[in-house]
C-alpha cells in the first residue's frame, strides 16, 4: 500500500464504523425504551443516527479524559502509599535507636577491656 490509501482506508473504516454504532444506538434508542436523550439546541436527537454520531466522539472524548483523572489519582495514591511506607520504615528504625544505643554500650565496654587486657599481656612479654 502507498502512503496515501492507508491513512484513507483507516479514517473510512472509522467514518463506517462510527455511521454503523450510531445507526445502531438510535434504533436501539427508539424501540427500545432507552431513557436518556440527546439534546441539541432544544431539539431531541437520540432517536436519529446523526444525533449519534455528534454524541459518540464526545462521550469518547469524556471517557478518555476521565480514565486520565483515574490513572493520575490512582498514580498520586500508589506514590502516597509508597511514601508512607517508607516513612514508616525510617520511624521504626529511629524508635529502635535508643535500644541499639542501650545494648550496644556493654558490648562496647566488654570489647574494650578485652582489647585492654590483650594489650597489657603483649607488653608484658
Amino acid at each position: 500500500m502507498n502512503k496515501i490509501s492507508r491513512p484513507f482506508i483507516i479514517a473510512l473504516a472509522v467514518l463506517l464504523v462510527l455511521a454503523a454504532l450510531s445507526m445502531g444506538l438510535a434504533s436501539t434508542h427508539e424501540y427500545g425504551g432507552i431513557d436518556g436523550s440527546l439534546l441539541f439546541f432544544d431539539r431531541d436527537l437520540s432517536d436519529s443516527a446523526f444525533g449519534w454520531a455528534i454524541a459518540i466522539p464526545i462521550l469518547l472524548l469524556v471517557g478518555v479524559i476521565v480514565m486520565a483523572v483515574c490513572a493520575g489519582a490512582a498514580l498520586l495514591t500508589v506514590v502516597a502509599l509508597v511514601f508512607a511506607a517508607l516513612l514508616t520504615i525510617l520511624a521504626l528504625i529511629l524508635a529502635m535507636t535508643p535500644f541499639a544505643v542501650f545494648l550496644a554500650m556493654p558490648v562496647l565496654a566488654v570489647y574494650g577491656l578485652v582489647k585492654l587486657f590483650q594489650r597489657t599481656s603483649l607488653h608484658a612479654v
